[in-house]
């Protein structure tokens, strides 16, 4: 009997758990059991973080889109007797950047390291530099901070200069960050000229990029004679003939799209005329649309050829800026979605840099272009500048180099340049003023006293509003009766921030 009943209280405690344990599977528990997921505390929040670590790519030296050899050895295409060197920089708190060959499979022996020996130093300027072969490998800038902040970042820059072959004259580039997303406002597809798109992507996974462009005959996207669409593999360039994509345009605004990583790029052009060399330059990515924007780096009686692209129609007012203030050149109706191009005939005595005041925001890029003997001639493609509060210019060994400082604002500042030799050694620093709507140009012999040695130059602009470039040209083009000429943009040394968002996901039990 008491085996039973004690058979009986175990069943019946039994089922008894297995009520209480479907109650809990079934039915809702209290709510203070589960994070509260109100619009008060489940809703996204916003965080802006700045990355510690990050990849810049600097191409490699202006080439020829087309290097195979055909017919009569005389008439063959030629880099000639191309010669090219590249500067780095890093600024502040950097722990190591290490300059690699790229694509390449270059021993490491190549590669260059930026690295501290004083990590607790903040104000350390660290440069190197190295001489670039012909058919050198671009290369990468590997960087790792120890902080992000004002005045910490890196720059590099190449440069190349030939007196003989198709690219006579004088090419340039800054090093480049990578990102999801690059445009362009590039000079036109006419006959003689290629427009050799570069994509390069130092991730390790492949991407696929999308390329559209917008052209000077019509407003809208253009449909391509190629594909629209560039695989690029991980730790590799691809490359896409823009004027064979879009021929027959005055001009171009191409925008790149990366689909899975952030991949870097920019344009070889060059020009020919028959068998006259009539310049070659890298078009580099543009910074954001503006409606006050300048274009530094312009030199008297160089032709001046503006191009310019909204999303929206505008009326755009473009200017000289010389020392003493801007004076109006042409009143522009820009078209949305269309290439405007404007060609302003030769800059004036005295300019130094061109301006643009829109209703809306607008991309601006200028070409200057000068002509050297025997029918031989060269250009340079510069963007707008984009005044930010710290940034920097690496300055290619073996070239000149004139600075030019242009104000976009209505009230006169002052700007403090640094400039440093190729140890990183300080060789002083000179307050420039630059007057409302105005413009400064210096030699860098100037800053130095002629000595020759400046290899780096900071900008500090609490203001804002003033905007810089280098114009690079070469004593050996100068003798040589030619024309060579490339601008080389200010490089950001404000904190990358990227937007992250965080949302609280509801059902998580404590």
């Amino acid at each position: 009997m008491r085996k039973a009943a004690r058979i009986g209280f175990g069943l019946l405690t039994m089922l008894v758990i297995l009520a209480v344990a479907a109650a809990l599977v079934l039915l809702p528990g209290p709510s203070s059991w589960v994070d509260d997921t109100s619009s008060a505390n489940g809703a996204a929040v916003s965080h802006t973080v700045s990355p510690t670590q990050f990849s810049s790519y600097c191409p490699s030296p202006m080439n020829l889109s087309d290097t195979e050899s055909y017919g009569d050895s005389a008439y063959q295409a030629s880099v000639g007797n191309q010669s090219s060197t590249a500067r780095y920089a890093a600024f502040g708190s950097v722990y190591r950047s290490t300059i690699s060959p790229f694509a390449t499979d270059d021993d490491e022996a190549d590669s260059l390291s930026l690295e501290s020996a004083d990590l607790a130093d903040s104000d350390t300027v660290l440069v190197d530099g190295e001489e670039l072969a012909q058919n050198a490998a671009s290369r990468l800038m590997d960087t790792r901070l120890l902080e992000s902040g004002q005045g910490v970042g890196v720059a590099g820059a190449l440069a190349s200069q030939a007196t003989e072959g198709d690219l006579k004259g004088v090419s340039a580039a800054s090093c480049v960050s990578t990102d999801l997303s690059h445009s362009f406002l590039l000079t036109g597809t006419v006959t003689g000229t290629t427009q050799q798109l570069i994509v390069a992507n130092p991730s390790s996974k492949a991407t696929t990029v999308d390329v559209q462009a917008w052209g000077s005959d019509s407003s809208g996207a253009l449909t391509l004679a190629t594909s629209s669409t560039l695989t690029v593999p991980a730790y590799g360039e691809s490359s896409m003939d823009l004027a064979a994509a879009a021929s027959g345009q005055d001009g171009l605004y191409v925008t790149v799209s990366s689909e899975l990583t952030p991949v870097a790029a920019v344009v070889r052009t060059v020009s020919m005329d028959g068998l006259d060399s009539k310049g070659s330059d890298f078009a580099m990515p543009l910074g954001e649309a503006s409606a006050v924007s300048v274009v530094p780096s312009i030199t008297q009686g160089d032709e001046t050829t503006a191009y310019l692209f909204s999303s929206e129609d505008t009326d755009v007012t473009l200017s000289w800026v010389d020392e003493d203030g801007s004076e109006q050149a042409e009143e522009v109706a820009l078209e949305a979605q269309r290439v405007t191009v404007v060609d302003l005939g030769e800059a004036p005595q005295g300019a130094l840099a061109l301006a643009a005041d829109a209703e809306t925001e607008v991309n601006l890029a200028v070409a200057t272009t000068r002509s050297g003997a025997d029918n031989q001639a060269d250009f340079a493609l510069t963007n707008a500048a984009h005044p930010v509060e710290s940034s920097a210019v690496a300055l290619p060994d073996g070239m000149a180099a004139r600075v030019t400082l242009a104000n976009t604002s209505d009230e006169a500042h002052t700007v403090t340049l640094h400039i440093y030799d190729a140890s990183g050694a300080s060789l002083g620093d000179l307050d420039i003023e630059v007057g409302a709507n105005a413009a400064e140009s210096l030699t860098v012999d100037d800053l130095t006293d002629g000595d020759g040695t400046a290899a780096v130059l900071v900008l500090d602009d609490e203001s804002h509003e003033v905007g810089w470039g280098v114009l690079l040209s070469n004593p050996a083009v100068d003798d040589a009766d030619m024309a060579g000429l490339a601008t080389l943009e200010a490089t950001s040394l404000m904190p990358q921030q990227t937007q992250v968002w965080a949302r609280s996901q509801s059902g998580i039990v404590h």
